[in-house]
């Protein structure tokens, strides 16, 4: 009976040394100690770090933003670096590589391939190299008219037709490749990869004669950098020029940044998923956990007191 009496005193005492909150603020006050699973995802969602600064996790939230400023910066500067190289590559091969000198080494190439003993004949004609197409400059794309585009894009199909009925000297292999039209992006790739293309670089050593580049000296005879494909010591290819080289090695290098910027995209997205998925776990772990709250008891009498009680908030 005494136990019961304390009890009695100590509920009738509650309401006299603390105010006596009505049903409407001490649900405000419930309310306000739980969180929202979807709003804490949502938050993260679109900006990591958001919902672990809704659930109070400061530490949490900040990695989440660093990860993400991180990730972004990493981003801009290898899509930068890797943009910067693909335009220098680009105006190198506009520069450097001419598909009219080309077009002069296929067409000395055929007369070699015809000459050999054991080698089959090359029907398909000669690249037709004119005087106005000789007057366009190639190194200035953007400024060619529509008569010197369809000029180019003629001589591009003559050599398509002629790499198409040739083969390598020294192995009989078709060519594996044909040249693409001017300005694709498989044209800025094969032109520093394969050596067949190598011919067409400046620094390729070439006879300049009577106002043409060719590979067949006063005698008749065909120089030795006729054969791109020639093989030296080592496995080295001795007839293809510098220029190719360090093409070939700007190219990649360009590429490779374009992929890692490429590739770190997905991090985003996982930074993106886990700072979400994380906020709404701890978002429902805080409303699932125990709390100690206040609520609304009767006494004997039947009047309305404040008396601490012990709840489970188990709000999704």
């Amino acid at each position: 009976m005494r136990c019961t009496a304390l009890v009695l005193g100590l509920l009738v005492f509650i309401p006299n040394v603390q105010a006596q909150p009505t049903a409407d603020s001490l649900e405000a006050l419930f309310s306000s100690s739980r969180r929202s699973t979807p709003l804490a995802f949502g938050m993260s969602a679109v900006v990591p770090g958001l919902g672990q600064a809704y659930n109070r996790h400061w530490i949490k939230g900040a990695v989440a933003v660093a990860g993400e400023a991180a990730v972004l910066l990493l981003y801009t500067s290898w899509r930068r670096q890797g943009v910067d190289g693909r335009d220098a590559y680009q105006m190198d091969a506009h520069m450097y590589w001419s598909p009219i000198k080309y077009a002069y080494w296929l067409n000395d190439y055929a007369q070699y391939l015809n000459r050999l003993p054991d080698g089959r004949p090359v029907t398909a004609p000669p690249v037709n190299i004119s005087q106005a197409l000789l007057s366009i400059d190639l190194t200035q794309p953007d400024a060619w008219s529509d008569s010197e585009r369809l000029a180019v894009r003629k001589l591009f199909q003559e050599i398509q037709l002629l790499e198409r009925d040739s083969y390598h000297g020294d192995t009989g292999a078709v060519f594996s490749h044909v040249l693409p039209f001017f300005g694709e992006q498989q044209y800025y790739e094969l032109v520093g990869k394969y050596f067949q293309f190598a011919p067409g670089w400046e620094d390729y050593v070439a006879i300049v004669r009577d106002g043409r580049v060719t590979w067949i000296d006063e005698n008749g005879d065909f120089i030795q950098s006729i054969e791109p494909e020639a093989t030296g010591p080592g496995g080295t290819k001795p007839n293809v020029s510098a220029r190719f080289y360090q093409y070939a090695e700007d190219h990649a290098d360009a590429n490779t940044y374009l992929r890692r910027a490429s590739r770190i995209t997905t991090l985003l997205i996982v930074n993106h998923v886990l700072a979400a998925v994380d906020a709404a776990i701890f978002a429902r772990l805080h409303n699932r956990r125990m709390q100690l709250s206040l609520g609304l008891v009767k006494d004997i009498q039947g009047r309305t007191l404040v008396a601490p009680q012990v709840r489970f908030h188990l709000n999704k």
